[in-house]
């Protein structure tokens, strides 16, 4: 291998390198914004995971393997500079299209697989809560009123004569009731009478 391809590798291997710790850092974050969520996180994470093994296993193990070979080959040449080094128009398309498709995957995953929790006031709902209580303990009392106020004067004054006659049917049996308690003491007293008067004789 000469010198300028070896050049040409590890520069291809940073930019690799580096575009799959970026890649990384985005399907973290998403990956805590899915577990937030409560939303499907075990599918993200596989396709978060399947793509960073994708694009390992394609774009820097090959690079990798090449530049370690080289390194050990002429131990020199690690510490040359990859400054101003032109990399093949092949490789640069290969790494953009593995690239640009890691990058749909895994967005592409996020929009899928998020499902944001509904946002929920509690205190609206405890208020909303306490006002259907009330509401049903009130009901009973405003059919009441609803009755109440649906009589018409004819219903009340038939109510008030009933009333009235109840009444005056009460007192007149009380007063009945006092009048036979008083036959029945006035019997016993006569007949007491009449036992002292026979004993004195």
């Amino acid at each position: 291998m000469s010198k300028e391809k070896y050049l040409q590798i590890k520069k291809e291997y940073r930019i690799r390198f580096t575009m799959m710790i970026v890649l990384g850092i985005i399907s973290g974050v998403l990956y805590i914004q899915i577990l937030l969520s409560h939303s499907r996180e075990v599918p993200f994470f596989v396709t978060c995971l399947g793509t960073l093994t994708f694009i390992n296993q394609s774009l820097i193990a090959p690079v990798f393997y090449e530049k370690k070979e080289a390194e050990e080959e002429h131990p020199e040449w690690k510490n040359l500079s990859t400054k101003g080094v032109e990399i093949p128009q092949e490789e640069i398309q290969k790494r953009n299209g593995i690239a640009i498709l890691s990058f749909i995957i895994v967005i592409g995953g996020f929009f899928l697989l998020y499902r944001p929790a509904p946002k929920t006031d509690v205190g609206t709902e405890i208020i909303k809560t306490h006002s259907e209580i009330r509401s049903v303990l009130d009901s009973p009392k405003e059919k009441e009123s609803s009755t109440v106020s649906d009589l018409t004067p004819k219903d009340d004054q038939t109510s008030q004569e009933l009333k009235e006659e109840v009444e005056s049917n009460t007192s007149s049996d009380s007063k009945s009731l006092d009048l036979n308690k008083a036959k029945e003491l006035a019997e016993k007293a006569q007949k007491e009478n009449w036992l002292k008067r026979g004993s004195e004789k």
